[in-house]
């Protein structure tokens, strides 16, 4: 026999769902920040190869740091 009468359950399920869903959310956030952070990554260092491919057509390549 169950002590917790059936209405109870069933905000305690809304609850459980709503906290679930907020994890959730945070969650797919963190992993747009990543995804984000990476594009730019990888924009920097395509911008960095166009930069070298310019120089090396030039017949030069700087490679200070």
């Amino acid at each position: 026999m169950n002590a917790i009468p059936p209405a109870v359950q069933q905000v305690l399920q809304a609850r459980q769902d709503a906290t679930q869903t907020q994890i959730d959310v945070a969650l797919l956030g963190q992993n747009l920040d990543v995804q984000k952070q990476t594009g730019d990554a990888i924009v920097q260092m395509i911008s960095e190869v166009v930069d070298v491919q310019k120089q090396l057509a030039s017949g030069h390549i700087d490679v200070r740091v």
